[in-house]
């Protein structure tokens, strides 16, 4: 992942995640910075257990249908 260099003072416990720009746009990593006075350098990498599990829009969207289909068809 390239960063652009005013970007680059990212805290060593900041947290990834890879979020989708609106109902069915575009995926990207979204990072929220942690507090540490220590900052990533080139070619780090993030702590795998501070990284956010994926959670894409469209399957919690596929979900949510379901789970409304599903109660539909039992109440009938």
């Amino acid at each position: 992942l390239h960063i652009e260099p005013q970007y680059r003072k990212i805290p060593i416990d900041t947290s990834a995640s890879i979020l989708t720009a609106g109902l069915l746009g575009e995926q990207y990593i979204g990072l929220e910075a942690g507090a540490e006075d220590e900052y990533l350098e080139n070619n780090s990498q993030l702590d795998p257990g501070i990284a956010q599990s994926a959670v894409i829009l469209e399957q919690l969207i596929g979900r949510l249908l379901y789970s409304m289909a599903n109660n539909s068809t039992t109440a009938e």
